[in-house]
């Protein structure tokens, strides 16, 4: 029965990864496709701005569907990896704001730097406490 299961979740895991794969090739061509229609329909400052934006979301995906092969391959959580969307995203919100808006408050700036110092803590402290590989493979197998 162990057998069946972890055949069936390898199966699964291969077409995730397609799946993941087909997502990213298409959310690329999608982004090209608009900053194409950018380019010649909108003056170059807007253009620019929905590319900024395009380019940073599709930045923010792609670590987030890492992390997602990461576990495929380790079959577990890591924090670390689990972390490294949620700053960029976090980053990604900053530009964001920074590059629309024409007065951005100082709260505003302190909560992102102060949202990104801790994630940046946490992020160090699960390396730096991150059991070793020889220790977590023993765990998955035992």
């Amino acid at each position: 029965m162990n057998a069946v299961f972890n055949l069936a979740i390898k199966v699964i895991v291969i077409i995730l990864t397609v799946f993941i794969v087909v997502v990213l090739v298409v959310g690329l061509f999608n982004t090209i496709l608009e900053i194409k229609e950018f380019l010649f329909t909108k003056s170059i400052g807007q253009s620019f701005n929905v590319i900024v934006v395009d380019i940073l979301t599709f930045l923010v995906i792609i670590e987030l569907f890492r992390s997602f092969i990461v576990y495929f391959e380790t079959h577990r959580f890591r924090l670390n990896t689990m972390i490294d969307p949620a700053i960029i995203f976090v980053i990604r919100e900053l530009i964001v704001k920074l590059y629309g808006e024409q007065n951005v408050s100082y709260e505003v700036i302190l909560a992102f730097g102060f949202l990104l110092l801790c994630l940046g803590i946490i992020r160090s402290l699960a390396i730096k406490y991150s059991p070793s590989d020889e220790k977590s493979e023993n765990k998955i197998l035992y």
